[in-house]
């Protein structure tokens, strides 16, 4: 071996030591080993100051180590400078094997080359650790890129100059690749070739071989097969009783004996569960958004930051494939005893619920599994299992069934990603993650109007904080108003804050968040003159919905208007037809001039949820119910008395035969009250957005302001009067003055109370009075209600 040899091994050894110390700096790199370097001078690397300053660095390759790695990571290209370390190991295996140094030059120029564009790359990126990759170098380039050509354009550049480099370097460093691969795989498989025997069989080879060498190729010939070997004896031949070919151990001879099959029986038939994988959404910081906007009368607003939010520790994403396992087992087992046979089976684990995909054998009716519901429960000892027989779109049937790891879903999670950030949605609201951990997100003026049912505690009033909450995130004060009504007064009062942005005015009420039933009417009704006044705008500028017109007319345009009722059933009970007519208008109208409903109840029964009232909102969500009664009310089927309660719900879309099962996010009343109180310390708007008075020829007197509906102008007998006609479902002067004996004048008198307190309908003539009070309960509630204004 001549000098110049020894040299080149020596140099790639050296490069090889020099390119293990760049990369483990780089990858070791601590952001605090900064201010202990700092107390040094930079060429101080001796002394007892050195010493006690090594003792406090985390990088493990010392003050040299975190000096080039903090000079690479914070002023050049941050993690991405790794790359240049490879070409710098590659010279050394290239020179170390005597190899052609004219690869490992081109290949340090793609290194170079790869490691701008990527930190570009980074730079551009909104990611939260974007900036320890890029670095100072990676973020000035792509801060020149986006001036010059445009976010876009800078993509496009980047991903185009990178596949290209890439496929240039593949084409010239092609043969050195592929010969590398094939001596790395050529060790690994000596390796597994070597290791793969058992240890008796290596311990075997190794004493033949010391105790006699020639025996060695004898042993390895032995196994050359692993199949047993099995004596073959020829079977005797008598003549006249006498033995001609005895059977003797002489004539046997050995042959290769082909394994015995193993009984069908034995092996396990079950089919083998497959875990689908779960969405990851891709993170995205919505504080990097325009946060600051100017409204159309020049008063500056800035929406709230996603800080406002709990912030909550990731959640682990294991999945317990033994629980999986054994809650497969139990349902194989049950649906054996029913001969229900099931080809395969895959299994998508959700925040609550784990949803497994059944393909059964094609002779299996879907009807026989659906009867298997209370059946599959007991057998699982779980409550809520769901069957989906079939799954819209798959040749499978879905049974949902409660895991032992409930997961919480979070506001903050499922606004800080990609999807909400970039939404093209005109009223984007979140409703929380599907099963398989997605985002559920859909647009509010596309449903146009959403049904909320579900018992107490289930979740509905939290649903409604998460929409609106999304609405507050998504649009400025200029895009939407809001209506909100809140029978309950207890639900919606964080709003009030919002006074001076997003809520609207009433003409003759002081109240911008509408508690009393009296005062809901009047809203309503302001609402329903809002539309037919907005579709004489439409009409004028010859459009056919808001969006048009918007577009058209810029400096005029107008808002959505979001109607929330968080208790319908308060409302029905105490106003009656007064409330359903108003709610059916805007329903079947109000959508083509940007006015869209959100309508919850606790109560979800037909005298409710009325059939006018179901048939103009065709997006329902159901929390959980308690019967199936009230599932089909809602949905049109069963599945919502299954629910498992705190956000667990079915959503009904217009545009799907079946509802999808989603968990609810959560959100504190703290996080409303600091983003509403967040919204309300900004100035207001100079001119707030005033609904107009309904029209006086309503009927609508007990229901506005100064209405005649108060305690001290009532008889004395309005009560006895009200018992009565709603007893006899009829509502007549003359059946007052027969049964109260009461003259004409004062029975006439009390009639009209009864009118103005919606207790009757209008005259109709000589025909008696329609009754809008159905039974006795409602008639107390509504007499409790009068009495407490």
């Amino acid at each position: 071996m001549n000098k110049e040899t020894i040299k080149k091994e020596f140099s790639g050894i050296l490069l090889g030591v020099i390119a293990f110390f760049y990369i483990g700096s780089l990858l070791f790199y601590y952001p605090g080993d900064a201010g202990h370097l700092s107390e040094l001078r930079w060429f101080e690397f001796f002394g007892r100051q050195a010493m006690e300053v090594v003792g406090d660095l985390k990088n493990p390759f010392g003050i040299f180590g975190a000096r080039l790695s903090d000079l690479l990571i914070c002023n050049f290209l941050g993690y991405v400078s790794i790359i240049p370390g490879l070409a710098i190991a590659y010279w050394g295996w290239s020179m170390a094997r005597l190899k052609s140094l004219k690869p490992p030059l081109f290949f340090t120029i793609y290194t170079v080359f790869m490691a701008l564009v990527l930190a570009t790359m980074f730079g551009l990126s909104t990611a939260p650790f974007g900036d320890l990759m890029a670095g100072t170098v990676g973020r000035m380039l792509a801060a020149f890129l986006s001036t010059v050509i445009g976010f876009t354009g800078a993509w496009i550049l980047l991903i185009a100059l990178g596949v290209g480099a890439s496929l240039i370097a593949v084409r010239l460093l092609g043969e050195q690749i592929r010969h590398l691969a094939s001596s790395v795989g050529g060790a690994v498989n000596a390796f597994r070739a070597r290791y793969a025997k058992r240890p008796d069989e290596r311990r075997g080879d190794r004493s033949v071989a010391a105790s006699n060498p020639r025996k060695k190729r004898r042993a390895s010939q032995s196994r050359a097969s692993d199949a047993p070997l099995s004596a073959e004896v020829p079977e005797p031949v008598y003549d006249d009783g006498e033995l001609i070919m005895p059977s003797s151990p002489s004539s046997m001879h050995y042959v290769q004996s082909e394994p015995e099959p193993v009984n069908g029986s034995e092996q396990d038939d079950e089919p083998e569960i497959t875990i689908r994988e779960a969405v990851h959404e891709k993170e995205a910081d919505l504080d990097k958004r325009r946060l600051k906007v100017r409204t159309r009368d020049q008063v500056p607003y800035r929406f709230p930051s996603i800080d406002l939010l709990q912030r909550t520790r990731d959640e682990d994403e294991y999945v317990d494939q033994s629980l999986l396992d054994e809650s497969k087992n139990k349902l194989l087992e049950k649906l054996r005893i029913y001969k229900i046979e099931v080809l395969r089976i895959s299994a998508t684990v959700g925040p609550r619920v784990t949803l497994f995909e059944l393909e059964l054998a094609p002779d299996v009716k879907v009807s026989k599994i659906t009867s298997l519901e209370n059946d599959l429960a007991m057998a699982m000892a779980a409550r809520g299992i769901r069957i989906i027989a079939p799954i819209p779109g798959k040749n499978a049937v879905g049974v949902e069934i409660p895991h032992g790891k409930p997961k919480t879903v979070w506001m903050r999670s499922v606004l800080q990603v990609e999807k909400f950030k970039n939404t093209r949605l005109t009223l984007p609201v979140v409703l929380g993650r599907t099963i398989a951990n997605e985002v559920y997100i859909d647009d509010l003026a596309a449903m146009p109007h959403l049904l909320i049912a579900g018992a107490t505690g289930a979740g509905k009033s939290v649903g409604i904080n998460v929409m609106l909450t999304s609405l507050l995130y998504s649009c400025s004060p200029d895009k939407i108003k809001l209506v909100l009504i809140d029978p309950k007064r207890v639900e919606l009062f964080h709003y009030q804050s919002l006074k001076k942005h997003f809520l609207v005015k009433f003409q003759g009420l002081d109240e911008q968040i509408i508690t009393e039933p009296a005062k809901a009417v009047y809203a309503l009704r302001s609402v329903v003159k809002e539309m037919e006044l907005r579709y004489m705008r439409l009409e004028q500028a010859g459009v056919r919905n808001i969006a048009d017109f918007n577009r058209k007319i810029p400096d005029e345009a107008l808002p959505y208007l979001v109607v929330v009722i968080d208790e319908l059933a308060d409302l029905m009970i105490t106003a009656g037809k007064e409330v359903e007519e108003p709610i059916t208008r805007l329903a079947q109208l109000a959508r083509a001039v940007g006015i869209h409903l959100i309508v919850a109840t606790q109560r979800p029964s037909v005298d409710i949820i009325t059939g006018i009232i179901k048939a103009n909102f065709p997006a329902r969500i159901a929390f959980q119910v308690a019967s199936k009664v009230d599932s089909r009310t809602i949905l049109d089927g069963s599945g919502a008395d299954q629910l498992l309660g705190n956000g667990d719900m079915l959503y009904q879309p217009a545009t799907q035969p079946k509802p999808e099962r989603i968990q609810c996010p959560y959100i504190s009343s703290a996080e409303v009250e600091a983003i509403t109180s967040f919204i309300g310390s900004q100035d207001g708007l100079k001119q707030p957005y005033e609904l107009p008075k309904p029209d006086v020829n309503e009927k609508i007197s007990s229901f506005s302001p100064g209405g005649a509906g108060d305690r001290g102008a009532r008889d004395a007998m309005f009560e006895d009067a009200a018992n009565l006609v709603v007893m006899h479902q009829q509502g007549s002067v003359s059946l007052l003055q027969r049964r109260l004996k009461l003259g004409f004048s004062r029975a006439a008198r009390i009639m009209d109370q009864l009118e103005a307190a919606a207790i009757v309908g209008a005259a109709d003539g000589s025909k008696p009075r329609e009754v809008l009070i159905d039974n006795r309960d409602s008639l107390e509630l509504l007499l409790r209600n009068i009495d407490e204004e």
